[in-house]
């Protein structure tokens, strides 16, 4: 009887040590996983503009227009110079752009009054 119940009291023992081990052990790995400042997920920033040239900005070569803070912005981060415009014209662009619908979907076709 004594030695069943060392035996037992062993197990349990032994299971708390890997409880403990497990915790702990998971514990580290999660202290581990936490986000530095290295590891933080990039600041996207999209600017949907209408009616600008792709040669508009300075970092594209502009000599007419001033644009120091695109600049920078572009100097600092990526710039992506291939894309395409979902319509023609601005307001249904903007609307295929909130929405993630095609044109014909969302409705918006042209710029309406603003009466």
């Amino acid at each position: 009887m004594h030695s069943s119940l060392t035996a037992f009291f062993y197990k349990v023992r032994l299971k708390k040590r890997i409880v403990l081990l497990l915790a702990l052990g998971h514990g580290l790995v999660i202290v581990g996983l936490r986000p530095t400042q290295e590891q933080r997920p990039p600041n996207i920033v999209l600017i949907n503009v209408d009616d600008l040239g792709w040669k508009d900005v300075g970092f594209m070569g502009s000599e007419y227009y001033e644009t120091p803070n695109l600049d920078r912005l572009a100097g600092e981060g990526m710039v992506f110079t291939n894309a395409y415009a979902a319509a023609a014209n601005c307001a249904p662009s903007r609307a295929c752009l909130m929405s993630g619908l095609n044109t014909p979907r969302h409705g918006i076709y042209t710029v309406d009054n603003s009466d």
